[in-house]
């Protein structure tokens, strides 16, 4: 499965600019919870090596994230050798709230059971669109929890080398980095890298 396509490139060109949007201190977000990243930080892609098998995070050990719910709850994210996928969520993303209630339906429909799903959200200004994420998630009904705030500097999504929303990072039951990816996934493509991940099989298989 590749998916170097035209279609794939022109949404990661647009939610770059969205990652671009200036913002003041943490003092206009919802929370600025502690971030702690244990591990190797991944490296950031670009349009040349971005989800493919050329990808120079593959292989690498995926990094522990800790921080907090809305309510200041402990959230850990952690190999515990059951592949996962990373997502990173902005409330203000016109992408993210396309893609949020695809995956809502997946859920539902169990195409995504074989893999856990670890959502932080990102990129939190009161004075963005769609604010706060909380009410946004549980008003989408979405159902993983717990779901992890993250800073007023996007440690968590800079740690893992996001550059653009919505941000995946699969996860194998080794702990591993199968691949990632920037934009919308078309529900069917996202069911099958579920599908790959659990198996352990390569995602970019054709």
């Amino acid at each position: 499965m590749r998916w170097r396509s035209r279609t794939a490139a022109a949404v990661l060109a647009t939610a770059l600019a969205v990652v671009g949007v200036a913002a003041p201190a943490s003092a206009h977000q919802e929370r600025s919870p502690k971030i702690t990243i244990v591990g190797d930080k991944l490296p950031k892609g670009n349009a040349r090596t971005f989800s493919t098998d050329k990808d120079p995070v593959n292989g690498m050990t995926a990094p522990t994230l800790t921080g907090q719910d809305y309510d200041g709850n402990p959230v850990t994210f952690q190999n515990d050798g059951k592949a996962r996928v990373v997502l990173f969520l902005s409330h203000s993303c016109p992408h993210c709230q396309a893609e949020v209630p695809r995956i809502v339906k997946l859920a539902k429909q169990e195409k995504l059971a074989q893999v856990e799903i670890d959502t932080v959200t990102t990129n939190t200004y009161k004075q963005l669109p769609n604010y706060p994420p909380s009410k946004w998630l549980k008003r989408e009904h979405w159902p993983f929890t717990p779901i992890m705030a993250d800073d007023s500097h996007l440690r968590a999504f800079l740690g893992y080398g996001g550059q653009a929303f919505p941000y995946f990072v699969f996860v194998s039951a080794d702990g591993t980095i199968a691949g990632r990816f920037s934009g919308e996934i078309p529900p069917k493509a996202l069911a099958e890298v579920a599908r790959r991940l659990a198996a352990g099989e390569s995602l970019y298989q054709q």
